[in-house]
This record gives C-alpha cells, sequence and structure tokens, in this order.
C-alpha cells in the first residue's frame, strides 16, 4: 500500500492544527507543494513607505503592480499546487472531446487508474468537458471541506492558459472515492481530478501548474450577521 504523507492546517496552538493525508494514485504522479507564486519578493512596497517615499519612486517611474496588494500576495501562497502529471494534448470536435496523453503503464499503477485522461459527458445533450487526473488521493477529516479552484490571479501569473479550471468544494455530503484505511475512521477521500474549460485546443507539459487544493470551513460552522452598534 501506499505510504501517505500528510499536510497540516496550523491554528493557534499544535493541538488545533488539523492533519490532512495525501497519496499518489499512480508513482508518476508530482506530490502537491504549497503554492507560491512568483512575485518580486524584494521590491518596496508602498504600503511601507511614507508619503513623499510614495511621491520620490512614483517620480522614479515606479509602477503598481498586483504584488502591492497585501491580500493578493497572500493568496498567491495559499493553498496546495497540483501539477500535471504527464504531457497532453485535448481538443474539442463535433465528436466530443478528443485527448492525445500516454497511458498509465501497469507497474506505475498503484491505486489502479488506466488513464491521466477523462471526460464529464452529458449524453442527452451530447457534450462533454476534460477531465485531468492528476493522481494525488487526499485524506481530509468531516469537520472540512476542501476546494478545488483554479490557481488564483492566473491572468497575471499564466497569461497564455488556455483553459479554465472548473471550481468545487470536496465535502463527505459528495463522498465517492472510498476510504481504504481503517486507522483514518473520520476522513473522507477524493482524488484531484481536474475538470478543464478549453478555450482553444490545448497542450498541457507534465509540470504545468493545473489548480490548487485549499481547505475550508463547511457553510454549518459558520454565519454571517450583520452588526449592530449599540
Amino acid at each position: 500500500m501506499n505510504e501517505l504523507t500528510s499536510e497540516q492546517i496550523a491554528g493557534e496552538e499544535s493541538g488545533d492544527k488539523i492533519v490532512i493525508y495525501w497519496e499518489r494514485e499512480y508513482s508518476t504522479a508530482i506530490a502537491p507543494e504549497r503554492l507560491k507564486l512568483d512575485f518580486m519578493p524584494h521590491r518596496p512596497l508602498l504600503s511601507g513607505m511614507s508619503l513623499n517615499e510614495q511621491r520620490t519612486v512614483a517620480v522614479e517611474g515606479y509602477k503598481v503592480i498586483p504584488d502591492d496588494c497585501g491580500p493578493v500576495r497572500t493568496v498567491g501562497q495559499y493553498g496546495w499546487l497540483i501539477r500535471s502529471p504527464a504531457d497532453c494534448k485535448i481538443r474539442r470536435t463535433t465528436e466530443g472531446v478528443k485527448w492525445q496523453a500516454p497511458p498509465i503503464l501497469p507497474e506505475e499503477r498503484i491505486l489502479g487508474y488506466k488513464s491521466f485522461s477523462g471526460t464529464y459527458v452529458d449524453l442527452i445533450l451530447n457534450s462533454g468537458y476534460p477531465k485531468l487526473c492528476c493522481g494525488i488521493r487526499f485524506y481530509y477529516p468531516k469537520q472540512v471541506g476542501l476546494m478545488m479552484k483554479d490557481v488564483p490571479n492566473h491572468f497575471y501569473h499564466y497569461p497564455d492558459r488556455t483553459f479554465f479550471v472548473w471550481e468545487g468544494i470536496k465535502t463527505q455530503e459528495y463522498k465517492r472515492t472510498p476510504n481504504m484505511y481503517e486507522w483514518l475512521p473520520d476522513y473522507d477521500a477524493f482524488t484531484s481530478n481536474f475538470l478543464l474549460q478549453l478555450t482553444k485546443p490545448t497542450t498541457i507539459k507534465r509540470g504545468d501548474p493545473i489548480g490548487i487544493v485549499v481547505p475550508v470551513m463547511l457553510p454549518k460552522q459558520f454565519a454571517l450577521e450583520e452588526l449592530k452598534r449599540p
């Protein structure tokens, strides 16, 4: 059996950390990694300057970029990045979605997958969307959900991308993947298969960033209320 690797969500104390496990579904899958989008780490931020300093750098040709926004910088380093496990070409034809991708060899299969490619199909409307199987299976505790989403601000970091990721949240209410480990009784499992929206025929290389996985709270765990001033 493939050995599980853990990731943690930090709480205020070490005992508050929620552990999320992952494993490969085939040996060639690329391990998830902390998202760290490339900004300009040594660039001076306007938020740390006095008004006179801001005027000085403006005269020198300083141009505002998204990295100047604290929340944009934070979201660019939040969650786990999932990369493509193989080179593949995808295009839409009158007959549906067409793939060109190598097979998963028998000796590479750990949890039974035979193909990197899949399709979410509507047989009634004769339409479909390509689904890229990235080969990472997560195990998450039932008190959280895992959100699969596009790389944040991809129009800035990857302006030449020819696809978008359909975003969704996996919770225990929509479990489809079995948890095979008795020592994880309060965990559910899901596979990092990303549903893609193509803007044109697309070529994806092994190692290309596809999307991210982010832990989220469940709707029942919070409420939104208007603040009433006394």
